[in-house]
C-alpha cells in the first residue's frame, strides 16, 4: 500500500531538516505566492542550517541502464544529491504531482524525495523512498495518497513580526 512507501520523518534528520526549514518558510512567507518565492526563502533557510543543497540541479537522467544526454532540473537536491525537494504553490497536490516526483526518483536514481506544496494555509507534503515505492504503474502507485498537512506554529522572523496580510504587493 502508498503509506508503506514513505520514509518516516522522525527517523530521518535529514529529512526532518529539510522539513523544519519548509516549515519556518511557510509559517513566514504564508501562501498565495509563487513558487519561485518559497524557492528563494528556502534557500536562505538551508543556508542557515547548515544544510548542502543545490538550487536547480542539473540531474541525469538513465533510460534502461544507459544515461540520457537530456538533463532534468530537480528544485533543490540536498545532502550530496541523496533528497530530491521539489516546490509546489498550487491548491493541492494530486496523483500527478506525486507521479512527477516518482518518475524523477526513478529515472535519476535519487533515494529520498519531499514534494512541499506552499500554496495551502497549511504546508502540504509527502515523503518519498524509492527502495519502498512499488514497481508497478505510476499513477497505479500514487492511486491512493494519504497528504499530510503541518500547522504553522509560533515561528516569527527575526527582522520583524509576521504580517496577517499574505498578499504581494502589486
Amino acid at each position: 500500500m502508498w503509506y508503506n512507501t514513505r520514509m518516516i520523518l522522525k527517523d530521518d534528520p535529514k529529512a526532518y531538516a529539510i522539513m523544519g526549514c519548509a516549515m519556518r518558510v511557510h509559517c513566514i512567507l504564508g501562501h498565495g505566492f509563487l513558487e519561485s518565492a518559497y524557492g528563494d526563502a528556502l534557500e536562505i533557510e538551508f543556508k542557515k542550517a547548515g544544510i548542502p543543497y543545490v538550487r536547480e540541479d542539473g540531474v541525469r537522467i538513465y533510460y534502461d541502464g544507459q544515461p540520457l544526454p537530456t538533463n532534468w532540473r530537480a528544485d533543490f537536491t540536498c545532502f550530496d544529491r541523496g533528497y530530491i525537494v521539489e516546490l509546489k504553490a498550487i491548491k493541492s497536490i494530486t496523483k500527478i504531482e506525486w507521479a512527477q516526483v516518482i518518475h524523477y526518483m526513478r529515472a535519476t536514481r535519487i533515494p529520498y524525495a519531499l514534494l512541499l506544496n506552499f500554496g495551502r494555509p497549511q504546508l502540504q507534503y509527502d515523503t518519498f523512498d524509492l527502495a519502498k515505492l512499488p514497481s508497478g504503474s505510476v499513477i497505479e502507485t500514487a492511486a491512493a495518497p494519504q497528504i499530510k498537512t503541518t500547522p504553522c506554529l509560533a515561528v516569527e522572523s527575526e527582522s520583524s513580526p509576521r504580517s496577517t496580510d499574505n498578499s504581494a504587493e502589486r
